[in-house]
């Protein structure tokens, strides 16, 4: 904290308290922000009539046409107002802006000029006017990349949280609507929002988040939301299962909260946490609820074909091959590689590091190289390896469907853990196949991951659920896209207090 002073001998200025002297005030915003020190700390001082004002915020943090307008106006003030004990209220009602507060310590006065709005002091005034005359650094709400749909809304979260609360209000125009901001970090004071349906959203996992929001304690949060996830989730590193959810999509955060979730955003983030979740949450995507019935309900048996896919066909087909399963006639040749020199085990695993970094490069290449490295690379890479007999066809065949599949995955941190999981699933068959039990490492490197999945939680949820506990009605609601006109109960994962969509029937 900041240290009380004396200034020229003649004011004792206090970490906690604005004084009537101007020189004073001013001399400690100066040494606690580091006038001269730091470019973009502007301390303007004026005169209104007799009276000595001085403006103090950081540069292009604010609208300098927002400023001039209120510099013009106070400039108007005749001298014979500016007697004092009538000039605080008389500043308040010349000060022609809406977003204005009184703040009586210099402390908190400059915490709000670090966090983007201006402060006015005057001469005999033992408070300072808050001035939120910020204009953001932003970009306009486009469809975010991982998250596209070929109908629905375009728009999506951007990193300046208030225009993030503005696209989920619109959205939204409950009245018990809750936004809570927090600031998270001893030096990035990042603006946390707590965001739920207050009549919706069970009150222990509100308390729950809130409580572990301010128990972060850290200087700073400059990885934004995953940071913000890892103080938040008390989940094992070795635990591969995302247990939060992100979401760019202001209408995925909408209805989310409406079934009675809660929204963690941070400001300088496009994303929302969505908390509690489970397992079958990082399978839903927004895109079969803006197609009919029918193909929704398609596209879903389609997604959980290509993540089991994914997980399970290339250590599937090893396990297979080398204990020289029996398959019917016409399928046989679907276990008979022509490469053998290289062990097959090490093909696979070479192929999995090939795709990722494959991946990688494709991630950190400029946009121009993106598309020529992404499918001639692929091709090219692929035909000159099983060519020059460094790897079997067969091989890249199921390593390339098990890629797919992992893309499959609305959520790209869920796509990864399964990604994980097959490569584990790999080894523990490989290391079966070693001692004479391929089948036996196969089913140990799945049994262990559901164990793991089964014992994990989501704020005391089951991330097993609707499976175990099992709920039959949601678990159908998972493999079948319901008719949105037949939804009439919230899932009971989050405990909602109104646990229907619909309004109760009027008595005759």
């Amino acid at each position: 904290m900041p240290v009380d002073y004396l200034l020229h001998g003649k004011a004792m200025v206090h970490s906690h308290e604005i004084s009537r002297d101007l020189k004073a005030n001013v001399q400690w915003l100066k040494e606690y922000l580091g006038y001269k020190e730091t470019f973009d700390l502007i301390v303007r001082e004026f005169k209104i009539g007799s009276r000595q004002v001085a403006l103090v915020y950081l540069d292009s943090f604010v609208s300098q046409t927002d400023l001039t307008l209120i510099m013009q106006e106070l400039f108007k003030t005749p001298d014979d107002q500016l007697n004092h004990p009538s000039l605080a209220i008389l500043l308040n009602r010349k000060i022609p802006f809406i977003e204005i507060t009184p703040e009586t310590a210099l402390d908190k006065t400059a915490d709000q000029i670090l966090a983007g709005p201006a402060a006015l002091l005057v001469d005999g005034i033992t408070h300072a006017i808050i001035m939120d005359v910020r204009k953001y650094p932003d970009r306009n709400p486009s469809e975010p990349s991982l998250e596209r749909v070929l109908r629905g809304p375009k728009d999506g979260f951007v990193e300046t949280l208030i225009f993030n609360t503005i696209l989920i209000r619109r959205r939204l125009r409950d009245p018990n609507l809750r936004i809570e901001i927090h600031e998270v970090g001893r030096r990035s004071r990042a603006d946390v929002a707590l965001i739920y349906i207050k009549d919706i959203a069970d009150d222990y996992f509100v308390r729950q988040i809130r409580k572990r929001i301010k128990d972060i304690n850290v200087d700073a949060l400059t990885m934004s939301e995953k940071a913000l996830q890892e103080w938040i989730m008390h989940k094992p590193w070795w635990n591969p299962f995302p247990n939060s959810r992100f979401t760019e999509r202001p209408d995925v955060a909408a209805e989310h909260l409406t079934e009675g979730h809660v929204l963690v955003m941070i400001d300088t983030s496009p994303n929302a946490m969505i908390l509690p979740v489970s397992f079958f949450s990082f399978l839903q995507s927004v895109e079969e609820y803006h197609e009919d019935v029918m193909v929704g309900t398609y596209l879903k048996w389609v997604r959980f074909l290509g993540v089991a896919l994914s997980w399970f066909l290339p250590p599937l087909w090893y396990a297979m091959l080398v204990s020289h399963t029996h398959l019917p006639d016409g399928w046989q040749t679907l276990i008979h590689p022509t490469v053998t020199e290289i062990p097959i085990i090490w093909q696979l695993i070479g192929a999995e590091i090939g795709v990722d970094l494959l991946r990688l490069a494709l991630t950190f290449s400029p946009d121009p190289l993106t598309q020529s490295m992404g499918f001639f690379g692929a091709i090219l890479l692929g035909d000159i390896a099983v060519k020059a007999k460094l790897i079997d066809a067969q091989v890249m065949v199921f390593v390339a469907i098990a890629a797919v599949g992992t893309f499959s995955a609305p959520d790209i941190d869920f796509g990864m853990a399964v990604r994980l999981l097959r490569i584990f699933l790999l080894i523990m068959t490989g290391l079966g196949e070693l001692v004479g039990v391929p089948w036996d490492g196969f089913f140990l490197g799945i049994l262990i991951p559901i164990i793991i999945l089964v014992r994990t939680n989501s704020f005391g949820m089951r991330y097993s659920w609707p499976v175990y506990p099992l709920d039959g009605s949601a678990l159908g609601s998972e493999f079948i896209r319901k008719p949105l006109n037949r939804k009439f109960l919230r899932p009971s994962i989050t405990l909602p207090i109104d646990k229907t969509h619909r309004r109760p029937k009027p008595k005759v």
